[in-house]
């Protein structure tokens, strides 16, 4: 009985994970917003790259990704990118390069 009380209440837990991905996407749609009203923010993405492959002697996976994604897309692609649900968008909004561009 206690095996079965305590995998209910692992089931029926709260999952942090959950509120994490929410407060990432509300996030990211505020920084759509402001890439809308001012392209010139992304340069702070490309330099909190810049700044941490210098720091750290690399750039992990997520941040090569990010990097592509940065010199790929417009303006505009990139900000319906942060907006998005799609896979890649949900696993790269865990590893963001724009710290300190709508805190």
């Amino acid at each position: 009985m206690r095996l079965e009380s305590s995998m209910i209440q692992l089931m029926t837990a709260p999952n942090p994970h959950s509120e994490i991905d929410s407060e990432n996407r509300t996030r990211d749609r505020r920084i759509a917003a402001r890439i809308r009203q001012d392209p010139t923010v992304i340069k702070r993405a490309e330099a909190n790259l810049r700044e941490w492959e210098s720091r750290w002697g690399g750039l992990n996976p997520a941040w090569q990704e990010w990097k592509i994604v940065l010199k790929m897309l417009t303006p505009v692609q990139l900000a319906d990118f942060l907006e998005s649900a799609t896979p890649k968008a949900s696993r790269l909004r865990q590893s963001s390069p724009f710290l300190g561009v709508v805190e």
